[in-house]
């Protein structure tokens, strides 16, 4: 595993409770809305100054992206915890590239927005001693309410501020590499130095700045150097396993330097390998043969994801990963005994697990049992005399299964229509819908012939399916028909008609649907829109923003949103997000 991989964000935890309570609703046969907010936090810290006093912070959510235009209250209390009077305050950049807010008077104390980089600045023009302030953030639709206490520091002159930087900013980690350089630059805003120093240079050398993760457990110290740059050589044994999480830098301030922090969001990913926990015992093919795998990353053993087994390309069994293992039922034909060549490979359900190399191992099948080469000649016998005596008798119609009684196949992945059968002497159509990655029923499923008209519909059936999936639906069979599928949660899929017969139909979420139309958007453009392993929208975002392209930024933000976000994706959304898809236009270098 080489290169830097770029990993999705961790509002995907949201995104899989809510997929996970929607299958449940849907099972149930009634939809189930949630709303999933996620957490906010302040950072900030304040100091005296002779003629006043100085607060500056910056709010972002839990995964550590800036939270813009949050507006907060800020109001003081005394050590006793009573209130206490704040004098006038201005604004003040909260870093040297942003532009100042101006706070407005609220209740004893004022409210300030954060600016486009989350940030706020205030300071008083008085001093402002023995005493804490307390800034709220009432929270909204996306966040909930956050307060932070922070404490007046009192200093004998007035203190630079000191901003951090990750320089280049880290946002994934090799777990499987021993160790990964990290960069933290200090820069003293000059522009908020008012009257420090004399106008006398600072010394940006020998300054400690310290590493922290997202639990708080310190992982290195390392001094600036004469460039203002901390360089950590982090071994990747200190953090922790696959996941996402947060790399924090601090300083801790000196006698004319503010303290200062700055976080920032990663994705720490592994890969993951395949071993049999046993060889396999030889079984009948048909009946499945039973195969127990060890699924194991460089920390340990992985959950959640799947094992699917593959014979010849083609899908023949399926399971999922529970602590650390999986027990794969691989059913296909085989003729005689022998072996039979398998595949093995990970499908990951979250974006930290990097799927390894395939695991290819022979599978010994058993021949047919004495019995089974009996029943097999009595069922050749029995279909003989039924097709001589069949002139004698009217023809009966052939008997026919539900769905759920079929062997069960391994989810395709993408959306389409599988005949799994013929339906001898019938008119209809019988199957069931499922989702295309997970194999889930899909309930309240729409099924709709339509066939081609000068006015109307062209509606000739409809049909729903039921609370596990299956459907029926009947209607004469036309070569022009076409077959329309849809659900309250999954991309809509349209083809031609089947001829009668047993189907089985796969949809796509249709989170995973704009999100493999941003990876197939990405592709054609190329580099550097298509980064390893895929594309994602953080990755194409950062991108275009780099290389200002705001109309691509803007709509990888938004498929970031609808696949991640807490709302459902709608078929307007779906289909607004496609009519709003980036044109290809000149290299994404240009100016």
């Amino acid at each position: 595993m080489h290169g830097l991989r770029r990993c999705l964000p961790w509002a995907l935890l949201a995104a899989t409770a809510h997929a996970a309570h929607a299958a449940h609703a849907q099972t149930q046969g009634a939809p189930l809305r949630i709303h999933v907010r996620g957490s906010a936090q302040i950072e900030a810290v304040a100091w005296t100054e002779p003629d006043g006093f100085v607060v500056r912070g910056s709010v972002v959510d839990d995964a550590r992206s800036a939270i813009a235009e949050a507006p907060l209250s800020i109001d003081a209390l005394t050590s006793a915890g009573a209130p206490a009077v704040l004098p006038a305050v201005d604004g003040c950049a909260a870093d040297g590239t942003a532009r100042a807010r101006e706070p407005r008077p609220s209740q004893g104390g004022y409210v300030i927005a954060t600016d486009e980089r989350g940030g706020f600045c205030l300071r008083g023009r008085a001093p402002l001693a023995d005493a804490t302030l307390r800034i709220r953030f009432a929270g909204g639709k996306l966040y909930d309410a956050v307060e932070a206490k922070i404490p007046i520091e009192a200093h004998a002159a007035p203190l630079a501020p000191v901003i951090l930087r990750f320089d280049p900013p880290v946002d994934a980690v090799d777990l499987d590499r021993p160790t990964v350089n990290v960069t933290v630059a200090l820069r003293l805003d000059r522009s908020g130095a008012r009257g420090v120093g004399s106008g006398a240079p600072f010394e940006r050398e020998r300054l400690p700045v310290v590493l922290e993760d997202e639990r708080g457990a310190r992982l290195a110290e390392a001094p600036t150097g004469g460039d203002g740059r901390a360089r950590f050589e982090l071994p990747t044994e200190r953090l922790d396993g696959a996941g996402q999480g947060v790399l924090r830098a601090r300083f801790d301030g000196t006698a004319t330097l503010a303290k200062a922090s700055v976080s920032q969001s990663v994705v720490r990913y592994a890969q993951v390998t395949l071993d049999l926990s046993h060889p396999v015992e030889p079984a009948r093919a048909e009946d499945g043969v039973p195969i127990d795998v060890e699924v194991r990353s460089s920390r340990g053993p992985v959950e959640g994801g799947v094992v699917e087994a593959l014979r010849a390309g083609e899908p023949v069994g399926a399971a999922t990963v529970i602590g650390g293992k999986a027990r794969v039922i691989a059913a296909f034909t085989a003729e005689r005994a022998g072996t039979v060549p398998i595949s093995l490979r990970y499908v990951p359900a979250s974006p930290w697990w990097i799927p390894g190399a395939e695991l290819a191992i022979d599978v010994p099948v058993a021949g047919p049992g004495a019995w089974r080469q009996i029943a097999l000649g009595a069922a050749v016998l029995a279909i003989a005399g039924w097709v001589l005596g069949g002139w004698r008798r009217a023809p009966k119609r052939a008997a026919t299964t539900r769905a759920g009684d079929e062997r069960p196949v391994a989810p395709p992945g993408r959306a389409g229509v599988r005949v799994m059968g013929p339906l001898e002497g019938a008119t209809g159509w019988r199957g069931a819908v499922a989702d295309a990655h997970d194999g889930t029923p899909i309930a309240r499923a729409e099924l709709v012939i339509v066939v081609p008209a000068f006015d109307g519909s062209g509606v000739i059936a409809r049909a729903l399916t039921d609370d596990v999936g299956e459907f029926s639906i009947e209607a004469p069979y036309r070569s022009d028909a076409r077959l329309v599928v849809r659900a309250p949660t999954h991309s809509s899929h349209e083809q031609a008609l089947p001829s009668p017969s047993k189907l089985g139909i796969a949809l796509v979420t249709r989170r995973r649907a704009v999100l493999d139309r941003l990876v197939r958007w990405a592709r054609r453009q190329g580099a550097p829109f298509e980064g390893p392993p895929e594309p994602t929208p953080g990755h194409v975002r950062r991108v275009a923003s780099r290389v200002q392209q705001r109309e691509v930024e803007l709509w990888a933000s938004r498929i970031e949103h609808a696949a991640f976000g807490p709302d459902p994706v709608d078929e307007r959304i779906e289909q607004d997000l496609g009519a709003s898809e980036p044109k290809p236009g000149a290299s994404p270098l240009a100016p």
